[in-house]
């Protein structure tokens, strides 16, 4: 089997919302756009669901007991 490897674009570490606003804003809302994402959203995404945020592969995302590794 044949493995491609699709370079990501690096995610965006600065957003213009804050915490508070993010928060106020949040909502689970069930519809969808018709065009696909593209590599960089697609890439900020996982990066904010599962990305390395230091040196020592720390996560965006909490783990019970760094259970990642």
């Amino acid at each position: 089997m044949r493995q491609t490897i699709i370079k990501l674009p690096s995610p965006q570490l600065k957003g213009t919302v804050s915490v508070e606003e993010a928060i106020l804003r949040r909502r689970a809302v069930r519809r969808y756009r018709r065009e696909p994402l593209d590599l960089s959203q697609l890439s900020q995404i996982l990066w904010s669901a599962q990305g390395i945020t230091g040196n020592r592969e720390f996560r965006a995302a909490p783990s019970a007991g760094a259970t990642y590794i």
